[in-house]
């Protein structure tokens, strides 16, 4: 009886509290009062020009974003809000991530290069920003990268298990019942055929090609000249200057410095960021403890039982889906 009353005094002390926090955000008359004060600013007020910080970070994925990955869904909401903001005259995208699936990396893409139209944007790299992660960063207005970032990996790479000669080895066969000659074209259960490797080629190379316009556009360099450093090629941060891939070295202070001047704002501009509540830092500690080392067991666990077209760097020693 105790154990209950405690339990319903937990889900009436959480609700209040949600509660409470929607009607804040509500009530808010500005994006930026999502934000809270960073670099350059002192305490928000609803009617202050500044900018906003919007990190990037791990596998880039559709969905929602989590403690440790980039969901295009979460990006998106932001930036669309952001849009309808005239208070808010830049962003400031800071990228720290492997790559991720196609599909999520191209939305990001195409909302922040039509963004561009009326945002200043400027990108903070940092350990890593490649594939997917350059991919996003090409659709800014000025890239910032450290010496020791990694980044370039302008690739497709598609892959499958294939579990065919362990099965046959121990005598094991898998019944597949289809409807549709290509249906299991990704099976881990046998060799594709010749046609099928084809298909998934040609599916490589519209991706690939896809990618490289891309980045040609938001880059504005040519097509040739894009296709030379791509090719799945990595680059430190130095190299990547001097090939353009990214515009000059530095990190944060520089990068904020120089969207202060895109958006002609006299010193520096406020940053803003994201605030993590105490509550859901507390969640996240508790997803780090309860998942440890799994989660990578489950990541593996969905690739093996989906059909997965992503965009990874395939140089950097670690699988980051």
């Amino acid at each position: 009886m105790e154990r209950n009353q405690f339990l319903l005094f937990l889900s009436f002390l959480f609700s209040t509290i949600a509660t409470i926090l929607g009607i804040a955000i509500l009530v808010s008359g500005s994006s930026l009062a999502r934000f809270s004060s960073g670099t350059g600013g002192g305490l928000f007020q609803a009617s202050e020009i500044g900018a906003v910080v919007i990190p990037i970070v791990g596998e880039i994925h559709s969905g929602e974003s989590t403690f440790d990955s980039t969901g295009a869904d979460t990006v998106l909401r932001q930036l669309r809000e952001l849009e309808e903001d005239g208070n808010v005259k830049g962003i400031l995208l800071e990228i720290n991530s492997p790559g991720g699936t196609v599909a999520a990396s191209q939305e990001i893409f195409n909302e922040l290069l039509h963004l561009r139209k009326t945002k200043k944007i400027v990108v903070s790299m940092k350990d890593v920003a490649a594939s997917g992660g350059y991919y996003i960063a090409a659709a800014s207005d000025y890239i910032f990268a450290q010496n020791g970032t990694i980044t370039g990996s302008i690739g497709v790479i598609s892959f499958a298990p294939n579990v065919k000669g362990l099965l046959d080895r121990y005598g094991v066969g898998v019944r597949t019942y289809k409807a549709g000659k290509y249906k299991d074209m990704y099976s881990p259960f046998r060799d594709s055929t010749n046609e099928e490797d084809d298909m998934i080629g040609k599916q490589l190379q519209d991706t690939y090609r896809k990618f490289v316009e891309d980045v040609a556009k938001g880059r504005n360099k040519t097509v040739k000249s894009i296709e030379e450093l791509a090719e799945g090629k990595i680059y430190s941060g130095e190299d990547a200057f001097r090939n353009k891939l990214v515009d000059d070295i530095g990190g944060r202070r520089e990068a904020h410095k120089k969207l202060s001047e895109l958006c002609q704002y006299d010193g520096l501009i406020p940053l803003f960021e994201q605030e993590i509540s105490p509550f859901d830092r507390f969640l996240q500690s508790l997803g780090v403890a309860f998942m440890g080392d799994n989660s990578h067991v489950s990541k593996i666990r969905s690739l093996i039982q989906s059909q997965v077209l992503v965009i990874l760097p395939t140089a950097l020693g670690k699988l980051m889906l």
